[in-house]
């Protein structure tokens, strides 16, 4: 049981060590970075940085909305289900970066392509603390474009102009889509509070409101 316990303990402080490692120093982390041992650290990583990644969402929910029985109950759902849909997702991104890096001129193996995407899933947990602030997140794409030229000089060792324009119009088309969510969900949260203050101006409302309460 005690052995077990330090295994799992020392797995993941290396696991920590290692996002410790790849945010500090990625040029060191990519130079050094196995290119095979299989699938399997790379993916536990993804499942724990997807983990994190959805506790802190929740923990933003509840400090922005608060938190109730439902919201619990949708957390331990959460918890399932996003674990399993970003380690699908995991293989199918890694599987198009492939054929991008092939393309233009890497003869890497699949199984390294993949590498290099699981453990940039250290920005997830990141761009969920950066987007507490409007607009803040488009610091997580451009960080992920930055790790993309990396691994692309240091792993693939072929030039990163052709896969800098493929990633750059990717990371473009990315931060298109997060800005217009976020400009969504203002205009949604605006919207809501004048709705509320035409409602408290109709006559009779807060009475209801109060007679409902008593």
């Amino acid at each position: 049981m005690n052995e077990s316990k330090v295994t799992v303990q020392t797995y993941i402080k290396g696991l920590i060590e290692l996002a410790i490692q790849l945010i500090a120093k990625p040029v060191d982390f990519f130079k050094t970075m196995p290119k095979s041992g299989g699938l399997l650290d790379p993916l536990l990583y993804v499942v724990m940085t997807a983990l994190l990644g959805v506790v802190l969402s929740t923990i933003e929910s509840f400090l922005t909305r608060g938190a109730g029985v439902h919201d619990l109950g949708m957390l331990a759902i959460w918890l399932i289900i996003v674990p399993v849909i970003a380690a699908i997702l995991s293989f199918f991104v890694a599987a198009i970066c492939f054929a991008i890096w092939t393309f233009t001129g890497s003869n890497e193996s699949y199984e390294t392509s993949y590498r290099c995407l699981a453990y940039m899933h250290v920005l997830m947990p990141i761009t969920i603390l950066l987007s507490f602030v409007p607009y803040l997140g488009l610091l997580g794409i451009a960080w992920w474009l930055y790790l993309m030229v990396i691994a692309t000089r240091e792993v693939h060792k072929i030039s990163i102009n052709p896969a800098l324009l493929i990633f750059g119009i990717i990371a473009a088309l990315s931060g298109l889509v997060y800005c217009s969510s976020v400009s969504s969900a203002i205009n949604s949260k605006e919207h809501l509070k004048e709705f509320t203050k035409e409602l408290q101006k109709i006559p009779g409302m807060n009475d209801m409101g109060n007679s409902g309460k008593r």
